[in-house]
């Protein structure tokens, strides 16, 4: 657990917030819809004189889609206490209107936050036990810039590990019971993350986590960014076909937000090559899974080079038909392997140095062998990923 100074996260308190908030604000549950842009303020009620002891408001405030909230509270009067007992202040970035996930604040020091999404709920929890306060924030909505695809210098070497956090969209999804990682993941969305189909066959969103910012899943000093999160839902594609292992894709939505930071960041989507085939291109491909065909996972995220093969070809060698929303992949003595499922192939614009995911890794013959590996390919469900997830996606 993260203990951020100055933050009282605290299961109690936590507890006691949600109770309160199932009341009513009365008069002093506010909202408000900000503009691209727009600044204004939110403030306790008298201000700047103090409260009332014992004043409960709610602020809830919005901004457009595609835009997050930034608050400046810079007026900050609220009495102190051990655990900030009595008076509060709640602030959910989420926008959670029953303050589930808020971070609490008391005191005199003044603080900034970013919301998670584009609403940020703020709630004033005064005591009766106390002589009240005052705060005032400054808040404003800003665009959310097109950030996706970014790494590190890249270093690319068959089969060897990555730098730490080289690619931060890259994600797992993890077995509860054993811990153990079973399949590759990218994120996609604060919220999502992009697999296979089959990787979610007989599992439950109980028995699933996410690993996100992980490097080395054997230590924990290599990386200060790896989180693990709970899962909310699965949605495989509707029309997946596991005997067929035509449609293998699926979206994992993560019960909290997924916070980006240096180390954790989303794909790019292949929007701007959704006529490319990718013949002949070299993609990088990730994972956790089996170093050779049978053989114990790694314990570290490994990345090899493979080539896209035509879809003729691909057939060809496979003898069975390749669907345009298929995509294959060799390189002689490199491969996915088992555990790799879900995981990405990712394509590095030369000139950019952005990362765009154009393959799901799905289903070989044995690993590393003679013949290519079929692959789900993601310009063919652009539509069905911005639909499902509800996301207004850049399109780098």
């Amino acid at each position: 657990m993260t203990v951020l100074i100055g933050w009282k996260a605290i299961g109690t308190i936590l507890a006691v917030l949600v109770e309160i908030v199932a009341g009513q604000y009365g008069t002093c549950d506010l909202t408000y819809t900000y503009t691209s842009g727009q600044t204004s303020f939110i403030q306790s009620p008298n201000f700047s004189n103090y409260y009332t002891p014992g004043t409960k408001c709610r602020y809830t405030v919005n901004a457009p889609v595609g835009h997050y909230l930034y608050a400046q509270c810079y007026d900050m009067y609220l009495p102190s206490s051990t655990g900030c007992y009595y008076d509060k202040l709640a602030v959910s970035l989420s926008g959670d209107a029953n303050l589930a996930d808020a971070q609490i604040r008391c005191g005199t020091t003044t603080f900034n936050v970013q919301s998670s999404y584009n609403k940020l709920v703020v709630a004033l929890l005064g005591s009766t036990s106390t002589t009240g306060g005052r705060f005032r924030c400054q808040i404003t909505a800003i665009k959310i810039p097109c950030d996706c695809g970014r790494r590190k210098l890249p270093t690319i070497v068959n089969g060897f590990p990555t730098q730490a956090n080289e690619f931060p969209m890259m994600s797992a999804l993890v077995d509860v019971p054993t811990k153990q990682i079973f399949c590759g993941s990218t994120i996609v969305t604060d919220r999502h993350v992009l697999t296979a189909a089959h990787c979610l066959l007989s599992r439950s969103v109980t028995n699933t986590t996410v690993l996100v910012g992980d490097q080395n899943v054997k230590i924990g000093t290599d990386t200060t960014y790896s989180v693990i999160m709970l899962v909310s839902t699965f949605t495989p594609h509707p029309s997946y076909n596991p005997t067929a292992k035509t449609n293998d894709i699926a979206l994992v939505r993560t019960t909290n937000t997924i916070v980006f930071n240096p180390g954790v960041g989303r794909v790019c989507l292949p929007f701007r090559f959704s006529t490319s085939n990718f013949d002949n291109v070299r993609l990088s491909a990730l994972g956790w899974g089996s170093i050779d065909f049978g053989a114990p996972q790694s314990a570290e995220l490994l990345q090899t080079t493979l080539a896209v093969v035509s879809s003729s070809s691909c057939a060809t060698k496979l003898s069975r038909t390749i669907l345009d929303s298929q995509m294959c992949s060799f390189a002689a003595g490199n491969d996915t392997c088992q555990n790799d499922s879900g995981g990405p192939l990712y394509y590095t614009d030369p000139n950019s140095q952005l990362v765009y995911e154009v393959g799901v890794v799905g289903f070989g013959v044995a690993c590393a062998s003679s013949f290519p590996s079929v692959n789900t390919r993601v310009t063919s469900y652009l539509d069905w990923i911005t639909t499902t997830t509800g996301y207004t996606f850049c399109e780098k």
